[in-house]
């Protein structure tokens, strides 16, 4: 490329070409070169304070050097000093004034200068001191315009200063190595999750030395085999012990970084803590073990019931059918009483079991079926599709158990209800049978206190279903009368019904209590409940026969109550402080 037209033997002929340049025409060629280079000039003159600049120094600024006079003195302050940015103006100013003290080397400057609309120049000022002919000294320097390339470290910045506030508050943890595996940079959720307090802490070592156990050369070994093989981790389950030594789960991830060469240079790591998700893991593990084994005990409650429902139908027409048929009233009697025990027994506990089979989480299940198929989406991207899948399969299947167990023991349970009360009314046949029979009953010795412990044995699914607080004391003497066994356990029983039905099911304490002495020759039995009670006409009528205070009641039961026990030399009385404060029944018989 040709900058000039001159032919080499021209310049060679012309002597004064190389010999004889003046001082004059020097300096218009370096203005000549400066201006083709669109950098702004400029000469200082210590001994006047004036300063000459070319035009572009002034086009830069969007001005024009012919508005300014170069021919007066003291003209720094024109075109310089007064453009000067007001944050920029001290320090500019000091600096050039330092550098003209001990003028060392080359005077370099960044300052801001006013453009003629308004906005601000980055200016990169440099300049030398030179010897002056005329003056002694002077400085000459130049002015380039760097406010795209100020604007663009700026953005840079900003976006660096963004990019770090952005990794800082992510949960995930996010650090850079070198090529030796040492951390360059470390975000917040990785110092902490190191256990340390800062960044500075963290950085410069490698996993070896911020880990001292298998942990650590684990993490090492994986970084050095990326930076050799250019191979990258992705989505590795690892785990880690946090500051307080908790075992803890990461799914980490390392990227191999590479220069322009493709030369592996750092390596990025992201670690997303998957703690929560492997508890919950551990949790439906657990669940699902759960269910299997309550499937397993279900379905053998359901075949012990069956086995149950088929003796108590032999027992039924087997044992009841052979005392009838031998005439054996007496027999019959006992057997008629040990029976009804039995069903009324019987009858609480398959009721209690029928709870306990409502209780058994299967709307949990089913609504656990539902949540994980609506969600299939997220726990697929979370433990991969085919878990999903698996997972609602095997939920499915436990509920589709749970249903068909649940089902068949509902059947069983109504089926043996069905038969208790066939037996029963079987039973209150064969008792007017036997009560109708010529002859006197012989009164055998009976134990109140065994009594006592078999109607709660009766009435437990009753008590515990509505959570009563249930209390025996019987103080320590002989409690046994001659007396009808059944007739005076009916006694118990019927009080005892009372008590709980007179007990409000929202109350904060529910209480029955049941003492049992002897004073001199007299059996005393008080029966304590915090039921309902009653007020005193309410009391004048209960052994009226037909009053009754139940909604479905016949008016028969405390009469009877009372007839029973004066049949056995006894006395009966029941009393209340009022509605709300609970009743009191108090049974006594002569020893």
């Amino acid at each position: 490329m040709k900058f000039s037209n001159t032919q080499p033997t021209e310049i060679a002929n012309n002597k004064a070409f190389s010999a004889a340049q003046t001082e004059s025409g020097n300096l218009e060629r370096y203005k000549a070169l400066v201006h083709a280079s669109d950098i702004g000039a400029w000469e200082y003159f210590p001994d006047t304070e004036s300063l000459w600049c070319n035009d572009i120094y002034f086009s830069m600024l969007g001005r024009d050097i012919n508005d300014y006079d170069f021919a007066s003195p003291n003209n720094l302050k024109e075109v310089w000093i007064d453009l000067l940015h007001p944050e920029d103006k001290d320090v500019a100013t000091n600096h050039f004034a330092e550098y003209l003290k001990n003028p060392k080397g080359t005077h370099e400057s960044y300052y801001r200068m006013k453009h003629s609309n308004g906005s601000w120049v980055w200016i990169w000022s440099r300049g030398r001191v030179f010897q002056n002919e005329q003056s002694g000294f002077g400085a000459i320097g130049t002015h380039v315009d760097i406010t795209r390339h100020k604007k663009a470290e700026e953005a840079i910045q900003r976006e660096r200063i963004l990019l770090r506030t952005l990794i800082d508050n992510l949960p995930d943890t996010i650090y850079v190595k070198d090529s030796k595996g040492r951390k360059i940079i470390a975000n917040r959720a990785d110092v902490e999750c190191i256990g340390y307090s800062s960044e500075d802490d963290v950085l410069g070592k490698t996993d070896l030395d911020l880990f001292n156990n298998d942990i650590g050369l684990r993490g090492y070994e994986d970084d050095m085999r990326i930076i050799q093989s250019g191979e990258a981790i992705i989505n590795k389950e690892e785990y880690f012990l946090d500051s307080t030594g908790k075992m803890r789960w990461l799914l980490t991830s390392k990227l191999p970084v590479k220069d322009g060469r493709g030369k592996i240079i750092r390596l990025l790591g992201i670690g997303h803590d998957i703690t929560m998700r492997k508890q919950s893991d551990e949790v439906l593990k657990k669940l699902n073990e759960d269910l299997r084994q309550q499937s397993e005990e279900l379905s053998k409650q359901a075949t012990d019931l069956k086995t149950l429902n088929l003796q108590l139908e032999k027992q039924k027409e087997g044992e009841l059918e052979k005392a009838i048929a031998q005439g054996k009233f007496e027999i019959a009697s006992e057997f008629l009483h040990d029976i009804g025990n039995a069903m009324v027994g019987l009858g609480a506990h398959l009721n209690r079991i029928n709870r306990v089979v409502d209780q058994n989480n299967l709307n949990n299940l089913k609504s656990l079926t539902v949540f994980l198929k609506t969600n299939q989406t997220a726990i697929a991207g979370a433990i991969g599709a085919h878990k999903a899948a698996a997972l609602i399969s095997v939920t499915e299947g436990f509920e589709s158990t749970q249903t068909d167990n649940g089902a068949e023991i509902h059947k069983s349970i109504t089926e043996l209800l069905n038969i208790i009360t066939h037996i029963q009314e079987i039973l209150n046949i064969q008792r007017q049978l036997v009560r109708g029979h010529k002859g006197v009953h012989e009164r055998k010795p009976v134990n109140l206190e065994h009594i006592l412990y078999d109607c709660k044995s009766m009435l437990f699914a009753s008590i515990d279903k509505k959570g009563i607080r249930f209390s025996i004391n019987v103080q320590p003497g002989k409690y046994t009368i001659k007396g009808d066994h059944t007739k005076l356990m009916q006694v118990i029983l019927n009080i005892l019904k009372n008590s709980i039905e007179a007990i409000n099911m929202d109350a904060t304490e529910k209480i029955i209590a049941i003492n049992m002495h002897t004073v001199d020759d007299v059996l005393e039995l008080i029966i304590t409940d915090n039921g309902q009670g009653f007020d005193a006409q309410t009391a004048n009528l209960f052994f009226v026969r037909g009053f009754t205070t139940k909604k479905n009641g016949t008016g028969l039961g405390l009469y009877n109550i009372r007839t029973i026990i004066e049949s056995h030399t006894g006395s009966f009385e029941i009393s209340s402080n009022g509605p709300g404060c609970g009743a009191v029944s108090t049974i006594r018989f002569a020893l």
